[in-house]
């Protein structure tokens, strides 16, 4: 990106060029010589001498700049599937993506772009789900104004001066303009923003590279203002190692690129947006000039180009929308923090969609009303989805590459082969399935030619389905109870449980009520990796309850009364021969004994009482590439059950490193067991306060 000093010495270039070339179309001079500007900035060649001869041999402009190298993104920017949002040009640590009106690399990459660039990039995965669930998003309606002249009320620039000014962030990455030429920019002052037009809309296209400049700059924490493809991508880079399973892509010199805390995330309404071409054609056509241009705004059906004097009405539907934006169906961005816009709210003031708790900062710096009319933001997120269906529907009839981007938004997805996916839901508990469960499900992968599959973890799958039919098969269910989609990715995954004392004459718990109110508060809650629960009713642990992160089993230890004959009932039953009679009574052996209980049950003369009777709890096995036992505890109640799980699972995220690679398992052998379980005492502690 430009500096604000190469940006000042381009335009004294350009302007003392005008004083003496007085017939040259402005606009579409300013706008080739930006953008060959930015190249010779990336490649350390930008200065007045390079601007200068540029100038005066304009014919370099009319060059071709080579977008032919092998890189795994054309497919998404050849095929006009790119939003162009800017996101791949952020990440890559060799600074090898470009960005003129479309990404692109400037040299060859040794990974043919088979890294961070594709990973983040929105339109090859959406991530949204794991994203939502991370955030626990929401939406909460407002509007309001603020003291400060701008779009819709200037409610971000006034939000983004009080950030500034009390310190929530170092800086903030806003849209800038140049002769209405997007720029993007790093303001660190609250000052910044009243300069370069930063609180006007702007309808055509922009990058985010200023991101990647603002950690190089050394800023720690920032700002974010984008439009909703560019928030799906700051997602995509904040949540990377969830989403994509493994760390950021290090460079030639070992580093990743230096990308600061994203703060805050403020997402723009947007229906679509123009080629900066396009603008300029339309201006032109007016007969006037783009420095005479004041203000850009959409109304309704028509784009409205204002001056000073007068306001000029465009048809929208004569200005052609940049072509990836007919694959978006986000109109008010719906992964931000917090979303702006004036759809829903009177004139001078902004619509705010609250998304987050780090979004009810806003609450702090404004009086927010409520009275929203949702119905003009439903109006508008109607007219995204059915040019988003349609757009769909073409490129299939016409047989044109889709990378199916958007089903990744919805959980349970998952990549089969063949490029097939299949469909996972969430186990119910105990295992069971209502009959009319089944048989929906079992129509509905009729309908779509898919195959069932009943998993080792008690769940279902459809399987062997096409991508195109994704969303169809999901909206199947979404008027039904019976079913949650999830369990893929760093989740708390599905609960497997035994039929428990309901069922079971060797159960010694209620494993369904256990597992029901575990799955109440824990069902699709986020961890550093995937972790499993279980609970059996009894110690014959029918499921691998001590090689899962989180076993539970139902214990009952005998103890003999003094009313025992030695009759020996409790001995035949012993399934581990942990009872041995002498004479008139039986001696149990605690170093054998399991704790089923059997012996109490079977005794005939009631002389097998219980010593401790509760659940054993099993922390941090593991199955898979390989089996770890977990660590045994026994405790009583269903509470301490309860406070157990919470400081495991908490004591875990917290200590756990590379998210979708270290299991509960090897947390604790990294900490330690002693620090690891004193940290979990800890924590228990403190609940019990």
């Amino acid at each position: 990106m430009l500096t604000v000093s190469e940006e000042n010495l381009i335009n004294n270039c350009i302007n003392n060029f005008l004083k003496n070339n007085k017939s040259v179309d402005v606009a579409n001079l300013k706008l080739k010589i930006w953008d060959y500007a930015k190249l010779l900035s990336n490649n350390g060649e930008l200065n007045e001498d390079n601007i200068n001869e540029i100038l005066n041999d304009l014919s370099i402009l009319e060059q071709d700049i080579s977008f032919e190298r092998d890189w795994a993104l054309n497919k998404i920017v050849d095929t006009d599937l790119c939003a162009k949002c800017g996101t791949c040009s952020v990440v890559c640590p060799n600074d090898l993506v470009n960005f003129q009106e479309r990404p692109y690399i400037s040299e060859d990459c040794l990974r043919k772009g088979n890294g961070m660039c594709m990973e983040v990039c929105p339109r090859t995965i959406t991530g949204s789900y794991d994203v939502r669930n991370r955030l626990d998003s929401f939406e909460e309606y407002h509007y309001a104004k603020s003291d400060i002249k701008g779009q819709s009320g200037g409610v971000i620039t006034k939000l983004l001066q009080c950030l500034l000014d009390d310190g929530e962030i170092d800086g903030a990455i806003v849209i800038g303009a140049n002769e209405w030429k997007p720029v993007s920019m790093i303001v660190t002052s609250s000052e910044g923003l009243f300069n370069n037009n930063t609180s006007k809309s702007k309808y055509a296209i922009s990058s985010l590279q200023a991101v990647r400049k603002a950690g190089e700059m050394g800023l720690e924490k920032i700002a974010v203002v984008g439009l909703p493809c560019q928030v799906a991508g700051l997602r995509n880079i904040q949540y990377h190692k969830y989403i994509s399973k493994h760390g950021a892509e290090r460079g030639k010199n070992g580093k990743p690129a230096k990308i600061p805390k994203i703060e805050y995330v403020l997402g723009l309404f947007c229906t679509e947006k123009f080629e900066y071409s396009e603008l300029v054609d339309k201006v032109n056509s007016l007969d006037i000039s783009m420095d005479d241009v004041s203000k850009c705004d959409v109304k309704g059906k028509n784009f409205i180009i204002s001056t000073e004097d007068e306001d000029y009405p465009i048809s929208l539907s004569e200005i052609n929308a940049s072509p990836g934006c007919l694959m978006c169906r986000d109109f008010d961005a719906e992964l931000a923090d917090i979303s702006f816009g004036d759809k829903g709210s009177p004139d001078g003031f902004s619509t705010i969609i609250v998304r987050t708790e780090r979004g009810r900062i806003i609450e702090k710096y404004f009086d927010l009303h409520d009275d929203v009319k949702l119905d003009e933001i439903e109006f508008m997120r109607n007219f995204k989805r059915k040019r988003f269906n349609k757009e769909v529907s073409r490129r299939k009839d016409n047989d044109e590459f889709n990378s199916y981007f958007y089903i990744w938004q919805h959980g349970g997805v998952g990549s089969a082969q063949n490029n097939k996916v299949y469909i996972r839901f969430r186990t119910t508990i105990g295992g069971y399935y209502a009959p009319e469960t089944l048989m929906k499900i079992s129509e509905v992968a009729k309908k779509f030619n898919a195959k069932i599959k009943l998993t080792s973890r008690e769940e279902i799958e459809i399987q062997d389905v096409d991508l195109c039919d994704v969303e169809n098969l999901v909206a199947e269910f979404e008027d039904d109870d019976i079913m949650i989609n999830g369990t893929e990715g760093p989740l708390f995954r599905s609960i497997m449980a035994c039929p428990g004392q309901q069922y079971c004459n060797l159960g010694l718990i209620d494993t369904n009520e256990l597992a029901s109110e575990i799955e109440r508060d824990y069902a699709e809650k986020p961890a550093n990796y995937k972790f499993k629960l279980g609970i059996t009713g009894c110690p014959n642990r029918c499921l691998a309850v001590t090689t899962t992160d989180f076993g539970i089993n139902g214990i009952k230890i005998p103890k003999t009364a003094d009313n025992c004959n030695g009759c020996g009932r409790c001995q035949d039953v012993c399934k581990v021969d942990a009872i041995e009679v002498r004479g008139d009574t039986s001696i149990t052996n605690y170093g054998i004994c399991v704790g089923c209980g059997k012996c109490v049950k079977a005794c005939p003369n009631d002389a097998k009482k219980v010593k401790f009777e509760g659940y054993s709890i099993f922390i941090g096995g593991k199955g898979g590439r390989e089996t770890i036992v977990g660590r045994q505890l026994n405790v009583k109640t269903k509470q301490e059950v309860y406070d157990t799980l919470e400081a495991v699972f908490e004591i875990y995220n917290e200590l756990s490193i590379k998210p979708q690679k270290e299991r509960l398992a090897h947390t604790i052998k990294r900490v330690g067991d002693l620090y690891f379980f004193n940290r979990v005492e800890e924590y228990k502690s403190k609940l019990k306060k």
